[in-house]
């Protein structure tokens, strides 16, 4: 007798907003006979799913004939991503398995049910950079009318579009007898920063004083299981130890971690500031940028502080960062931002480094969330076993990588703005001779040749980073030879991100 399986995503914001979200997904699948179940709490525009990677894993080695339904709730719960979907299909296809829409009426081997898959994909797309254009628009609203966030910090809430001090009390202590208001501990925060003057410090102190555990315990299961049985929807827990991962205080305890309350404390809010464009894209998601990169409006709302003390807190901040890497040609990490933990999804970041008496330096590498005992992830990666896996890692990719090189020169196509730049100096041609058309004319023909001189550059610059590529995965030798800062450059120009579970790279994604 053939099994059906099931297949259930919902986003991080859908499950936050109703925690049976996933669960009523698993249940209708329950109610038409699937017995395996496989889920994922991610967004639709994540390609690298643990649920998803752990089904096609079982999919490719499931003995043909087995299974005769993959069941969805709707196609987008896949993704919104064709590649991906295809790439799910035609493993579908070669163990002889249909796939089901239950909100969908699609046959997927059918022309007419393909066409209908690529219209639903591309009418996702679409929301979602037409929700991202409304997001965008909103903010720039906001910021010409000098309005707040949505969200306020710690210390503060949202009054009629304006930051205002939470007057409302949050925690006594019992040493000094001392009780604080939301926005008065966040005076008391940064008195305990100006008073150690570092970040992490603070933290410690912070967190011992309310209380707050730091110690991770130990957890049996190194990995999630994305993948459960019938019998087991009831009973089965999607938040364990973690219920409340993506609240903020006051649902929240005060435990604080170094990123985190780097933050806090440059928030121009405490000042009467308000910011904007804090964060940037990258392939591997939102990132906040570095606190000088913020725009921001002032004289917004009374602050806490001065700006001046706000001032002096981020040159201090400064200061300590400089001070951690000075005089070491190693500050570059080639791979910032592309290290994520293969158990939780966070990022790995360096958290020790040594020097040997050669002066050969060493940095470790850990899970940002074993501290807040979000992971179990305790071993640290070395910076010279990641570099060497990672290079066996690119050595071993070099055929495929080279494929996605294209040697044939590129074929000239004037760029649109000098089209319309010759059509404009075309309609000037036409016109009477004076002074001021001539002296238009010139000016376009000078716009025109900057262009092309531009162009011509990117052209040659574009050829010899190709050539570059394609010379260091074919040679292992050469990577080695690289300083930290060209493989940073060249990483970043092809990797998405590199996954590693413990001191082990698991494996590459390319762009």
């Amino acid at each position: 007798m053939t099994e059906k399986w099931f297949y259930g995503r919902v986003s991080s914001l859908e499950q936050q907003e109703d925690r049976n979200a996933l669960k009523k997904q698993l249940e209708r699948g329950k109610n038409i006979g699937c017995s395996c179940f496989y889920w994922d709490i991610q967004s639709r525009t994540t390609e690298v799913r643990n649920g998803l990677q752990q089904l096609i894993d079982d999919l490719k080695i499931l003995v043909k004939g087995s299974v005769s339904d993959l069941v969805v709730t709707r196609i987008d719960r896949i993704g919104s991503s064709s590649k991906l979907f295809y790439s799910l299909l035609e493993v579908l296809r070669s163990k002889g398995i249909k796939l089901v829409a239950l909100d969908q009426t699609i046959d997927t081997e059918s022309l007419g049910g393909e066409l209908t898959i690529d219209i639903l994909l591309a009418a996702s797309k679409f929301e979602i950079k037409m929700l991202s254009s409304r997001v965008s628009a909103e903010r720039k609203h906001r910021m010409v009318q000098r309005k707040s966030h949505r969200f306020a910090p710690f210390g503060w809430k949202v009054i009629d579009d304006s930051y205002v001090k939470d007057e409302s009390w949050c925690v006594s202590l019992l040493n000094g007898k001392r009780s604080f208001r939301v926005w008065e501990l966040a005076l008391f925060i940064f008195e305990v920063f100006e008073s150690c003057g570092s970040a992490r410090k603070t933290c410690n102190i912070l967190n011992e004083m309310f209380g707050v555990c730091g110690k991770v315990e130990k957890n049996t299961k190194s990995k999630r299981n994305h993948r459960i049985m019938s019998d087991d929807i009831e009973q089965f827990d999607l938040f364990p130890n973690h219920k409340k991962t993506y609240q903020r205080y006051p649902w929240t305890g005060l435990q604080w971690s170094p990123a985190g309350l780097k933050n806090f404390l440059v928030n121009p809010v405490h000042a009467g500031g308000t910011p904007f464009n804090v964060t940037t894209s990258s392939p591997s998601g939102k990132q906040i940028k570095h606190f000088d990169q913020w725009d921001c409006n002032w004289d917004t709302h009374h602050g806490i502080m001065t700006r001046e003390q706000h001032e002096q807190i981020k040159r201090t901040i400064r200061g300590n960062r400089h001070n951690k890497w000075v005089a070491r040609k190693e500050d570059i990490n080639p791979f910032a931002n592309l290290l994520k933990c293969g158990r939780c999804g966070g990022a790995l970041t360096r958290m020790s480094s040594r020097c040997d008496r050669f002066g050969a330096y060493t940095a470790y590498y850990q899970c940002t969330y074993y501290s807040l005992g979000r992971c179990d992830a305790k071993e640290m990666l070395n910076s010279r076993s990641l570099d060497a896996q990672i290079a066996d890692l690119l050595v071993s990719e070099a055929s495929k990588l080279a494929s996605k090189v294209d040697f044939a020169e590129d074929k000239y196509l004037e760029p649109t703005e000098v089209r319309e730049l010759r059509e404009s100096l075309a309609g000037l041609e036409k016109l009477t001779t004076n002074p001021f058309v001539e002296k238009a004319k010139d000016g376009i023909r000078d716009q025109i040749a900057s262009i092309l001189s531009l162009h011509e550059n990117s052209t040659k610059r574009s050829l010899l980073i190709r050539e570059e590529l394609v010379q260091m995965f074919r040679d292992r030798e050469y990577w080695d030879s690289r300083t930290s800062d060209d493989k940073k450059r060249i990483l970043n120009k092809l990797v998405r991100r590199i996954v590693v579970d413990g001191r082990v790279v698991l494996g590459i994604e390319f762009l």
